[in-house]
């Protein structure tokens, strides 16, 4: 095996303040040679500034034409490293790589160089060259001139020697590196194994052996308890983070997650028979610009082996992306747009997405309803528009018939227009039908192609979707009743009513609704109770909604390191077995190809309370 330590390419690289960094740092050789132009300014500064704003493809093309050809201008260096970076935060690792070379082979004397040795432990690490990722991490403790460097390198260094290095590349690390100040980490950990693994001896005798030649260790003392405690198993606390809006405009379901997570560590996440849970918070400031560079500092630390986040759906996706892409896993607790779980292998969505919620409808109202006969209206936005038509696809695809779709903009004040032409559809299909005066009052029969006449029932019509948002329910469910549509009413998530009981008149228009739920609260259930009543006494509120979800999350989450899920990658391997975890919300179920939580709550509204259908 080579020594590594000879062949270092000497980088270092410090990750926070990345924009000053790049626009300050050049370094004197650079400013006597080159001359500085403005067009290269700026078109740095916007690469500077598309790499800030987490659009790293934006940022890469930048660097490309920056380095186009044989460039010779005053920010190749930096143009270089940035091209790196931007490639790192891709996943794109060998290109990464490729720049960092180009950096070290035209740019010895870079300030930059300094930069790119963490840089390139970073790289080992993700791809799972942790031997790599060692070396290099030493090499920054080694050469790097930056105080605050190098206590980050040798932080990283620990959580890979303690947690990814078997005994022998440990031993294969001390043999070929000679490193002062990276070799009693190397020591250390190497002790640890040793002993820990019944080779008693060994281990005492190469810390003996270096604290006789090294008694001025900045280690000593660790090295001592070590020896003394015979090298019990290291439990390190796993580190876990958390991105959520703590403050904001979402800062109420936020913080309520947040609680959640909290009492979940302090009822199970210390008692689960596994390692301690350390959670490192993250506000995203209800911004999706902030959650993505807060997620992005939570992936620049190799402790970190998973992330719990976010509350908006936007903001969730694009968190997940760049977490998929380092390779760590995500648990979304509250989204449910479709698609964030085919953002890759390491992405959870623990709600069912809309297309599972409303297929599940469709299959409820055609096998238990023996409902054939169906309109849907909902608004003309992200949510309707996938709910309605996933809804109507599984419908088709079962056999159904849906012979009117409406769609609204904005507050659903007046939709006399669209509840007019559903009963114009039906009044024409009944017309169709032989058996068409069967369906009317008795006297109705000179009048059924009269759509106007609310006071003759539709009862040609087995059920109306309707997905809305619960602001609009109200609303839309009275002028239901007012036009006279006698079917099932079908809705989505958002009809989880609060109050009931203070509003009859809602009661009377949404009563026996149908719908999915990524959770149940049954009040009268023994272990709601109890969790409910502990929860008040600890946390000094109500569980509710948000909170269940955090809670659930947490559990899970806790579920899978008890399992060992110690790592990134035996993590997420773990996740993906999920099977009828029974939360407090309900079910939840994620060995699926796409990682969504295929468990979907069916209920139904009678009266003032909600029950579980299935």
């Amino acid at each position: 095996m080579e020594n590594y330590i000879f062949r270092a390419r000497k980088m270092t690289w410090v990750a926070a303040v990345f924009c000053f960094f790049l626009s300050a740092m050049a370094t004197a050789q650079e400013r006597s040679a080159l001359r500085s132009t403005a067009e290269v300014e700026t078109q740095f500064k916007q690469g500077v500034d598309f790499f800030n704003a987490g659009r790293y493809e934006e940022a890469l093309a930048v660097c490309d034409g920056l380095l186009q050809g044989e460039a010779k201008h005053q920010r190749v260096a930096a143009a270089l490293y940035m091209r790196a970076r931007s490639a790192y935060q891709l996943g794109r690792y060998e290109t990464a790589r490729a720049a960092l070379d180009d950096l070290e082979r035209d740019f010895p004397k870079s300030n930059y160089m300094q930069h790119g040795q963490a840089l390139l432990g970073m790289i080992a690490f993700q791809k799972e060259e942790y031997l790599e990722a060692a070396v290099e991490f030493l090499l920054v403790i080694e050469t790097g001139r930056n105080v605050t460097l190098r206590s980050q390198a040798m932080e990283w260094l620990r959580v890979v020697l303690d947690d990814y290095l078997p005994l022998n590349d440990l031993r294969r690390l001390r043999k070929s590196y000679a490193g002062p100040k990276g070799t009693p980490y190397v020591v250390l950990a190497l002790a640890r194994d040793e002993m820990a693994s019944g080779i008693r001896e060994s281990g005492e005798k190469l810390i003996d052996d270096f604290l006789r030649a090294n008694p001025d260790t900045p280690l000593r003392a660790e090295l001592e308890e070590l020896r003394k405690t015979g090298g019990e198993p290291l439990v390190k606390a796993v580190r876990v983070g958390i991105v959520l809006p703590l403050s904001g405009i979402d800062a109420d379901a936020g913080v309520g997650v947040y609680n959640g997570i909290k009492y979940a560590q302090l009822t199970s996440g210390t008692n689960n028979g596994g390692p301690a849970i350390e959670f490192v918070v993250r506000d995203s400031e209800s911004s999706l610009l902030n959650a993505l560079k807060v997620t992005q500092e939570l992936l620049d630390d190799p402790a970190v082996v998973a992330i719990i986040g976010e509350v908006d759906n936007a903001a969730t996706t694009a968190a997940a992306a760049l977490a998929n892409a380092k390779g760590v896993p995500f648990l979304a607790p509250v989204a449910t747009e479709n698609g964030i779980g085919a953002l890759g292998e390491n992405v959870f969505q623990l709600n069912a997405d809309r297309e599972r919620k409303s297929r599940a409808l469709a299959e409820y109202a055609y096998k238990f309803l023996n409902a054939r006969t169906f309109v849907t209206i909902a608004p003309q936005d992200d949510y309707g528009q996938q709910m309605a038509d996933a809804f109507s696809a599984a419908i088709d695809s079962l056999g159904g018939e849906i012979f009117a779709q409406k769609w609204y903009y904005g507050e659903p004040q007046d939709l006399g227009r669209s509840f007019k032409a559903i009963r114009a559809a039906a009044f024409r299909r009944a017309h169709k039908d032989s058996l068409q005066l069967k369906l009317f009052p008795a006297g109705a029969a000179s009048k059924i192609m009269d759509a106007e006449e609310v006071n003759i029932p539709v009862t040609n019509l087995n059920a109306i979707f309707m997905p809305l948002h619960q602001e609009d329910i109200r609303l839309v469910a009275g002028q239901r009743a007012y036009f006279n549509l006698q079917s099932a009413i079908i809705g989505g998530e958002y009809w989880y009513l609060p109050d009931l009981e203070k509003n009859r008149e809602l009661q009377r228009y949404v009563d026996g609704a149908i719908f999915a739920s990524d959770y149940f609260i049954d009040v009268e259930n023994e272990r709601y109770k109890q969790f409910r009543n502990d929860f008040r006494t600890r946390m000094g509120t109500t569980p509710e909604k948000w909170e269940l979800l955090g809670y659930d999350a947490a559990n899970l989450l806790f579920k899978a390191i008890q399992q060992g899920g110690r790592k990134r990658s035996q993590l997420r391997e773990t996740l993906a077995k999920i099977d009828n975890f029974v939360g407090m919300k309900g079910e939840i179920a994620l060995n699926n190809p796409a990682q969504v939580n295929s468990k979907v709550n069916i209920l139904q509204i009678r009266g003032a309370q909600i029950v579980k259908l299935r």
